[in-house]
């Protein structure tokens, strides 16, 4: 059997998408929600007994990957893509993946009721 279990972080940003028709080709900014989910087995040994993972473990994980370099960022400057909510989440999830965690899916909500959401 597998489990999953979600930390949500946020982080602000500004960003601006200069190929679009509408007002997001300007600058401007959100508090992003960013929801990472994680599955696997249930640890049966060891100091994650009973945990697919420690919640402050992934925390610190996502914290140190994503969250430090993106938040109060002008993303723009630091991604090499134009920054889509649906090309941020691929990039927290192939950055995830990489550093070895065992991601499941990727929810960042651009405001209170968009988000993108990206999966295994």
């Amino acid at each position: 059997m597998k489990t999953t279990i979600t930390t949500i972080l946020l982080f602000d940003a500004a960003h601006s998408l200069p190929d679009h028709l509408g007002k997001c080709r300007n600058i401007h900014g959100h508090t992003y929600k960013a929801e990472v989910s994680v599955t696997g087995p249930i640890g049966e040994a060891g100091p994650e007994t009973g945990m697919v993972m420690d919640f402050s473990r992934l925390e610190e994980e996502v914290k140190r990957l994503v969250i430090e370099p993106l938040d109060h960022r002008y993303l723009n400057e630091v991604l090499d893509f134009a920054p889509t909510a649906e090309r941020i989440a691929a990039w927290i999830f192939d950055r995830l993946r990489e550093a070895g965690l065992p991601v499941r899916r990727i929810r960042l909500w651009e405001t209170p009721d968009t988000y993108a959401e990206v999966e295994a």
